[in-house]
């Protein structure tokens, strides 16, 4: 009998395919029962909620709404000072940091026409000097041709003597 099993034992891929085809018809039958059960539920015809419920629901409804109302009153009567607050920080803000800011660029522009100034005296001072430089410059060269004519002179006033 051993040998009778053996001969009649299905390879690993019968099996495979075995419970790959048992897992789609599977797949399908679960698909086939979801959609009968959503016609049969849209079929169902909607029990109606007592009287009593529906106006449970309904007073329910209108206190959550009022609650939320209320809610958000209170939250805006304690919001509004804090946004009032910080809206006239804001400005204060603004207003301070425009005057820093004009207080610099007042700065900026003094300092400006300053260094201006400094260039323009700088600059008439560097000139005022290149020309006394010039000028002692050419008596410089006038002493020179002096000296020049002088030693000329007692050369001549030598060899003559």
């Amino acid at each position: 009998m051993a040998t009778v099993n053996s001969a009649r034992r299905l390879s690993l891929q019968d099996v495979r395919e075995s419970v790959k085809r048992l897992q789609n018809e599977g797949e399908r039958l679960v698909e086939r029962v979801r959609e009968d059960a959503v016609k049969l539920a849209k079929r169902a015809p909607r029990p109606e909620l007592p009287a009593a419920l529906t106006d449970a629901r309904e007073r329910a409804e209108a206190l959550v709404r009022r609650e939320a109302e209320r809610v958000l009153d209170v939250v805006r009567e304690r919001t509004e000072p804090i946004a009032r607050e910080l809206r006239s920080r804001r400005d204060e803000l603004l207003r301070a940091a425009e005057r820093r800011g004009r207080d610099l660029a007042e700065r900026a522009v003094k300092a400006l026409d300053l260094v201006k100034m400094l260039d323009l005296a700088e600059s008439s001072r560097v000139s005022e000097l290149s020309r006394e430089v010039t000028g002692l410059s050419l008596r410089v060269a006038e002493l020179e041709r002096k000296l020049t004519t002088l030693s000329k002179k007692v050369k001549q006033s030598e060899a003559a003597a």
